[in-house]
């Protein structure tokens, strides 16, 4: 068991290896889109190869694949639109939807910034060794998976803490109720 000032140097350690990665400004590999909107790209790209005959991704179904809210990936593609890469037609049988597709100047951008991402992708891993990209993904994972079962863990002591239910004789409000 780690004493607590080994605690704390491991916790800043750590802090500190994340903020370096969150400071890697990987949208220096595209002049014209960054990161998140090149993303977006490469999810339109492939939909519309995996679904020939539509005629593009819905909006929903963009912000389900990027595991993002409607709201941002409307905000981001307001922003690509601006740029010319893409085009948004209403869907005239249900006009709540909208189809999403790239232009061929959002083709072109995609495919620039897809040789810079793949040659960054191979370096990183000729250099880094596939096994220790490996185990860097397994120990990230279960980093990840112990991080959401403390904060849902924090989560529900708050909302047990809020819950009136503490008082005597007072039925305990369940997640059921109104």
């Amino acid at each position: 068991m780690l004493n607590e000032q080994d605690e704390h140097l491991l916790h800043t350690e750590l802090v500190k290896v994340v903020r370096r990665m969150r400071k890697i400004k990987l949208s220096v590999l595209s002049e014209q889109v960054i990161y998140s909107e090149y993303v977006a790209l490469s999810h339109i790209s492939r939909y519309v190869k995996e679904n020939p005959d539509s005629m593009g991704i819905y909006v929903s179904e963009l912000a389900d694949r990027m595991d993002t809210k409607i709201s941002a990936v409307s905000r981001m593609l307001n922003s690509i639109e601006g740029k010319g890469l893409i085009t948004r037609t209403v869907n005239v049988k249900d006009r709540r939807n909208t189809y999403v597709c790239l232009t061929p100047a959002g083709e072109q951008v995609l495919a620039d910034s897809t040789q810079n991402m793949e040659q960054l992708r191979k370096q990183m891993i000729q250099r880094m060794g596939h096994d220790d990209v490996c185990r860097l993904i397994e120990l990230w994972n279960k980093l990840a998976g112990i991080m959401e079962d403390e904060v849902d863990h924090v989560l529900r002591q708050q909302k047990e803490r809020e819950t009136p239910a503490s008082r005597e004789g007072e039925p305990a409000e369940t997640e059921d109720r109104p």
